[in-house]
């Protein structure tokens, strides 16, 4: 089979990544660069940056590797479980963004590997249909429109005996799924209508895919599985307060936010799926100890679910838990001075030393200890820390002096003054 490399009007960097991607996935042996820049409209420059970034994103997220070269082509690598959860996410993608390169040579693509005579998609949408009650809801047509897609991937890999590979835990986790009914019948559906032989793993990653397609609400249903997790998030909130020592004005939204991060989170760690936090190293260094809290709250239902959240993950739930303490308590973010000299390493310190002491937004900000002496804080500073000897005729915001490590009676003072009101 060959890719038609008809040119295209200029696309965006997304699109192109997303006809990359799917490329990829198509039934050729390997993709050449030749191929990515006339489909795409760019030069081998260009197409060579575009497969550097989808290779990033997909070893982060799906632990997938491009291989190949310029000379020999390009083609995926990794597990059959891993490149179809890849695809589940990119070609949802893909529809959103480039819907005709699906329509004009993704899906022709497949129906051709399938050797189907006929467009399946009037047969595929009536399968859907009939699943669709046993749901407990109602799938939109961007689903529908999806599954018509995917389903043909999913087939034409069956078919080539290609199956996804589940551990015990992780099939034990999927049949007591309450989707598991709809991917039964499905499963059936698919083997007449494409000749396949009934495999177990493949109506098991059925479950997994209907319920990765799910909107976690936390009012839209009561089934088992939910309300398990709601009590659960309800249990992980009240360990925060009391871990912490405050409380949230809000609960029930809190929670509600939460489980709308934490149902699809726990599938994610369940099937080792990677997730995008670009606030995560600005947590972990801003906030340690409503990082360290997090987790520490987190812990028991890690325990409850058998998972182990990352830290991309855990942080942010942080940043939910952070953003309704402020949110519900109306605090804002208190102004710290901290004074420098000579010893970089010790200032970074003495900073992550302050930040372990609150879980409250501070500010802190650099200045030479030289112009403190000589013209005072500026305005609006809450406290002034210093880890070098120091006297202001007039110390007002409070001035510290500190060495390491802050002695339990200094940390204690200096985390009263930055938590009064």
């Amino acid at each position: 089979m060959s890719l038609d490399t008809a040119p295209v009007p200029e696309l965006s960097g997304q699109q192109r990544r997303c006809h990359l991607l799917l490329m990829l996935y198509a039934p050729v042996p390997a993709v050449q660069l030749e191929t990515i820049s006339q489909v795409n409209g760019v030069a081998p420059p260009t197409a060579r940056q575009d497969i550097a970034e989808v290779a990033s994103e997909i070893q982060r997220f799906h632990h997938l590797e491009i291989v190949g070269n310029s000379d020999e082509g390009y083609r995926l690598k990794g597990s059959a479980l891993n490149q179809r959860l890849c695809l589940l996410h990119w070609l949802r993608r893909a529809l959103r963004c480039s819907p005709e390169f699906i329509d004009q040579h993704f899906a022709p693509w497949l129906h051709q590997a399938l050797a189907v005579n006929t467009d399946p998609s009037p047969q595929l949408e009536s399968y859907i249909g009939s699943c669709e009650p046993l749901l407990n809801r109602p799938l939109d047509q961007r689903d529908r429109q999806f599954l018509q897609h995917y389903l043909c991937y999913c087939a034409w890999e069956s078919q080539r005996q290609r199956h996804p590979l589940f551990t015990a835990t992780q099939r034990a986790w999927l049949h007591q799924k309450p989707e598991h009914q709809a991917a039964s019948l499905l499963h059936q559906s698919l083997n007449q209508l494409f000749a396949l032989q009934p495999e177990t793993s493949e109506s098991d990653f059925l479950v997994l895919m209907f319920t990765m397609l799910k909107n976690h609400s936390y009012h839209s249903n009561d089934s088992e599985e939910d309300l398990r997790l709601m009590r659960a998030i309800e249990n992980m909130v009240e360990r925060f307060q009391q871990i912490s020592g405050m409380t949230f004005s809000s609960k029930e939204d809190l929670i509600s936010q939460l489980f709308a991060h934490l149902a699809p989170a726990v599938e994610r760690c369940r099937f080792d799926i990677g997730i995008d936090n670009m606030l995560l190293e600005e947590v972990l260094r801003m906030y340690p100890r409503l990082m360290r809290t997090t987790q520490e709250a987190l812990a028991p239902l890690e325990q409850e679910y058998e998972i182990r959240f990352s830290n991309e993950e855990a942080g942010l739930v942080a940043i939910s838990f952070g953003a309704w303490l402020m949110q519900g308590n109306a605090l804002q973010e208190k102004q710290v001075l901290l004074l420098t000299l000579d010893n970089p390493q010790l200032e970074e310190e003495v900073e992550y030393q302050i930040r372990e002491l609150t879980l409250l937004p501070l500010n802190i900000k650099y200045l030479p200890l030289r112009d403190y002496l000589r013209s005072g804080a500026p305005q609006g500073v809450t406290l002034v820390i210093s880890p070098y000897a120091a006297v202001h005729s007039e110390p007002q915001p409070p001035l510290i002096y500190t060495e390491l490590p802050l002695e339990r009676q200094q940390r204690k003072a200096i985390r009263a003054l930055l938590e009064a009101s």
